[in-house]
């Protein structure tokens, strides 16, 4: 590690304070302002937060395909992206992107490094552990300019740096392919089971297809996978980290398995529901999350799952739930039971690929977290150079 040198971030980036945006011109227009719904702890950047924006700004507030912002609070310990980056994607190349209030937007001083680098280096450890130590507030997160840019770190020479970038980015874009192949797939079972429901003729009420579950049956399993609402997202379970089976918080009680559905009562609007396409006998819901189970196989499960997260029911359920007083106003199970699900002819069939997709798609998402765990691991241990750039093969 000879040739290392210490650095401050300080002297290799600059940042600056986003635009005070009004509220009253997003949803419309032709730019996008960006929000720390952009912002993740897992992913490069999310499209939640980049909404569309009637208004202008100051051309030092503007952003490009390539850069990064960084979110300068946090709200709640149960999303860590406080310091965090986002780097944009090429996907925006040609638009007009505003740097929101709640960001700061990073520029390079040193020319010797490259957003590349410094997007990974921010996803470090160290960087985080840093970021935590600088971090005020109790109930809000916060992080100033200067915590951020006095974070010391060391770095390899100029080649060396970029050829730690390729490794890791060549990992994240296997990654990224991956979730382009699922979109994609999860498309086909829109389009495929939407194609066989105008062929239904006959209806029945959920009540008789399916059952609520309230399993609370102590599960011996020494560790366990804990599911909360927040958890599930659109299908996507976003999480399956084994947990200890002790101690474990009162709500964590519900038992499910390979074909139940999860449903959240809690703010529904947030698509918070998933399908279970695999063995999770040591799995354990949050009571937040309705567990909807076939009850009789009048008709196949994930035909079930495909209309209970169709847009018509889950705006019905949805405007139930927030006409409802209190601070996170709740659904139930009676709230879906009544509503009739129709079926037809060809069901065992149709079903029959819904699987096939669905498990595809699980199996992608398998290898992403592989990749993923690879990535992260080699992450720490490139960039403090335990490992020789030289001695890595991807």
């Amino acid at each position: 590690m000879s040739d290392w040198k210490e650095y401050r971030l300080g002297d290799v980036i600059s940042i600056a304070g986003g635009f005070a945006y009004k509220g009253n011109l997003i949803g419309q227009g032709d730019n996008y302002l960006l929000g720390m719904g952009c912002v993740s702890y897992n992913d490069n950047f999310l499209d939640k937060g980049a909404r569309p924006y009637e208004g202008d700004c100051p051309d030092r507030y503007s952003a490009k395909t390539g850069d990064i912002v960084l979110a300068t609070r946090q709200q709640s310990d149960n999303l860590p992206i406080l310091g965090m980056p986002a780097i944009i994607p090429s996907k925006y190349e040609g638009c007009r992107m505003i740097v929101g209030a709640n960001l700061y937007k990073v520029e390079i001083k040193d020319n010797n490094f490259d957003n590349r680098y410094i997007y990974w280096l921010l996803k470090t450890p160290l960087y985080v552990n840093h970021i935590r130590s600088c971090q005020s507030g109790t109930t809000v997160r916060m992080i100033t300019k200067a915590n951020i840019e006095d974070f010391v770190f060391s770095a390899p020479s100029k080649i060396e740096r970029k050829r730690i970038a390729d490794i890791i980015w060549t990992l994240d874009d296997k990654i990224e392919v991956n979730k382009r192949i699922n979109e994609n797939l999860e498309q086909q079972a829109q389009t495929l089971f939407k194609s066989w429901l105008k062929k239904c003729q006959d209806e029945v009420p959920i009540s008789d297809l399916a059952i609520n579950v309230t399993d609370y049956s102590k599960c011996n399993h020494e560790q366990v996978v804990l599911i909360n609402s927040s958890d599930v997202t659109e299908g996507h379970f976003d999480h399956h980290i084994l947990s200890p089976n002790k101690d474990l918080k009162g709500h964590f009680k519900k038992r499910f398995q390979k074909g139940d559905i999860l449903y959240s009562q809690v703010r529904p609007r947030n698509r918070h529901w998933g399908y279970c396409t695999f063995d999770a006998d040591n799995y354990l819901a949050s009571t937040q999350l309705m567990v909807i189970r076939n009850k009789e196989e009048i008709i196949p499960s994930i035909l079930l799952y495909q209309y209970i997260i169709d847009d018509k029911v889950w705006m019905d359920f949805t405007l139930k739930t927030e006409t409802r007083s209190g601070t996170f106003p709740q659904g139930n199970y009676e709230d879906l039971s009544s509503i009739k699900v129709p079926f037809g002819a060809d069901m065992n069939k149709i079903s029959s690929v819904l699987e096939n997709l669905y498990t595809r798609i699980y199996n992608n998402e398998q290898e992403s977290r592989r990749l993923a765990e690879l990535r992260d691991t080699l992450l720490p241990k490139l960039m403090s150079g335990e490992i020789n750039v030289n001695e890595v093969k991807i």
